[in-house]
């Protein structure tokens, strides 16, 4: 192979990589974000979870507290 085929070549090879590189530079942006959007996913849902959790006890408080100031309502006895 000559040395003009040799260089040719290696110029091809060299803008195959380089068009790799930029593909893979691509790719991680596009995975980051992804990422980014499923871990605020992952955190609301979190939160809403323990939304629902607190908003539970809050019911059974304020349901436990209807049942005791009806209790006192009722004449004894």
């Amino acid at each position: 192979m000559s040395m003009s085929t040799q260089l040719e070549e290696l110029h091809k090879r060299k803008a195959q990589l380089e068009n790799e590189l930029r593909s893979f530079d691509g790719e991680i942006k596009t995975i980051g974000t992804s990422l980014e959007v499923l871990e605020e996913k992952v955190e609301v849902r979190e939160l809403e979870d323990k939304v629902k959790a607190k908003r539970a006890v809050v019911e059974q408080l304020e349901s436990k507290k209807r049942n005791l100031e009806n209790q006192l309502g009722k004449p004894h006895s």
